[in-house]
């Protein structure tokens, strides 16, 4: 029996987006996230060495966009097998990391505290399996995620087609757009509150009970859930577009790659952060029975 009242939706956003500013998981979460990056881009990057090195206009394409450079680049990378290799290859090693990254946040939110090195990988390790079984069992959601929004874009289009006045027609496109977001906040939602009984349940082992007991939890308390998972995320997005802004007003000139390059990880780690963050607020909304709980600096067995 659950004895341990959730907390309210506030509390656990406000608990989880301090709990989430944790300086050794944003750190192994930049330095993982690496790999898959420079997978992609370094076939790039040599590719574009190749092309643009040798001109006389290069330091003035680092310090600026040239919207001519950049077509005929387009042009010359389309069709290029090795960087199509890369992006393939980053996407597949992105997808297998991310578990991995989701662990290391359900060790630390259990342990109610930040940890070292060693133990972020640790229990990165010790989730894997059930972390991957969840992102495979995610694809159920997604999968009706996608049904409904060629739904809505069929209502959509069909709502066009059938308007008389212009401001009538955006109306179903702004709409149409509005419900689709919503539905993919919805879902998304859903697969966060799953990962989240992980941290809430020492003891749970089944992906298919995750996902059940996220079900649930986003039918009991849908708007605090979609209130948690909106503010962190539109926060986070806020933040990455900053860093965007500030990484488009830096030339990679100099000493100004390196400047570039920092700029960047802290955009990485920005969605650290948001990830982070995200679920454990939502592991805040879980009611959970103390006796389910292990001493704080215990990891729950590996399958």
């Amino acid at each position: 029996m659950n004895t341990r009242a959730p907390r309210s939706a506030l509390a656990s956003l406000g608990k989880g987006a301090f709990q989430a500013l944790q300086g050794q998981l944003i750190v192994l979460w930049v330095l993982i996230t690496l790999v898959p990056t420079l997978v992609v881009t370094l076939p790039l990057w040599k590719t574009l060495d190749g092309l643009l090195a040798h001109s006389v206009h290069a330091p003035a394409w680092a310090r600026r966009f040239d919207g001519l450079m950049f077509s005929d680049v387009a042009d010359a990378l389309r069709g290029n097998a090795w960087i199509s290799a890369g992006f393939v290859v980053g996407a597949v090693l992105t997808l297998l990391v991310s578990p991995f990254l989701t662990g290391m946040v359900v060790a630390s939110g259990r342990a109610g505290r930040s940890l070292g090195f060693g133990a972020l990988l640790q229990g990165g390790a010790t989730e894997y399996g059930r972390q991957l079984r969840l992102m495979l069992l995610a694809l159920l959601p997604y999968g009706l995620f996608v049904l409904a929004a060629m739904g809505i874009s069929s209502v959509v289009d069909d709502g066009v087609d059938a308007a008389t006045l212009e401001t009538k027609a955006r109306g179903y496109q702004y709409g149409g757009m509005a419900l689709t977001a919503l539905c993919f906040a919805i879902v998304q939602t859903v697969v966060e509150s799953a990962r989240a009984q992980f941290i809430a349940d020492v003891g749970l082992r089944s992906a298919f009970r995750a996902m059940g007991r996220g079900v649930m939890l986003f039918l009991r308390r849908p708007l605090a859930c979609v209130l948690i998972w909106m503010a962190i995320t539109a926060i986070g997005a806020a933040g990455s577009l900053v860093i965007a802004v500030w990484r488009g007003h830096t030339s990679a000139v100099g000493t100004g790659v390196v400047s570039a390059f920092l700029i960047v990880q802290l955009g990485v780690a920005i969605v650290a952060w948001m990830r982070s963050a995200r679920l454990l607020a939502l592991a805040g909304l879980v009611a959970t029975n103390p006796a389910h709980r292990r001493r704080r600096t215990d990891f729950a067995p590996a399958l």
